[in-house]
């Protein structure tokens, strides 16, 4: 897991250093793209994703506070993005199921880069309402980031039995996640 971006990186990146943010964004941009074009099923909405997002970032470069590796806050605020996108879109509803179980990007969507701790806090809460198996496996798999055959191993059941606890985990915390996307 990366760490903490360096202090030194940030201060260089506040006070104007292009040469840092184009490395940054030479660095990020096509993986970024990639995963954008992916989510959304379109290459240009994902080219202004991008594009909007590191305009943002040069603009608001002085009061960047960064509490993470720059990789995570990079794709945090992208997801931030396309959520925002569906939503202004109004296809959050339709979108929703294809941004959570976008099974290759499982990695990059995990619920535990979320930056909004208190996002966070509420969606643990709510997990509480969810059967104790289905609670246990959604919170492994995002959480913990476990895989599914690790998950069966440790739970001591089939793949597909964790996949069945993690598919019924979704479908109920479904309401819970669209709450959750309004805050956003």
């Amino acid at each position: 897991m990366p760490e903490q971006f360096p202090a030194d990186l940030i201060h260089r990146l506040r006070t104007g250093d292009f040469k840092l943010f184009e490395l940054i964004f030479n660095t990020y941009w096509e993986e970024l793209y990639t995963y954008a074009a992916k989510v959304t099923g379109s290459e240009e909405d994902a080219q202004d994703i991008i594009q909007d997002l590191f305009t943002s970032i040069w603009e608001r470069r002085e009061k960047l506070e960064l509490h993470t590796h720059i990789r995570y806050y990079l794709f945090s605020a992208v997801r931030k993005q396309i959520l925002c996108k569906f939503r202004d879109d109004g296809l959050k509803e339709k979108h929703l199921e294809k941004f959570i179980t976008h099974s290759e990007l499982r990695s990059e969507l995990t619920l535990s880069s979320l930056i909004h701790k208190d996002l966070l806090n509420q969606l643990q809460q709510d997990l509480q309402h969810l059967p104790e198996k289905e609670r246990q496996v959604f919170e492994w798999y995002h959480f913990d980031e476990l895989s599914i055959r690790e998950i069966a191993m440790m739970h001591g059941t089939a793949e597909q039995t964790v996949r069945n606890q993690l598919g019924n985990a979704y479908k109920k915390a479904r309401p819970l996640l669209n709450r959750l996307l309004m805050f956003l």
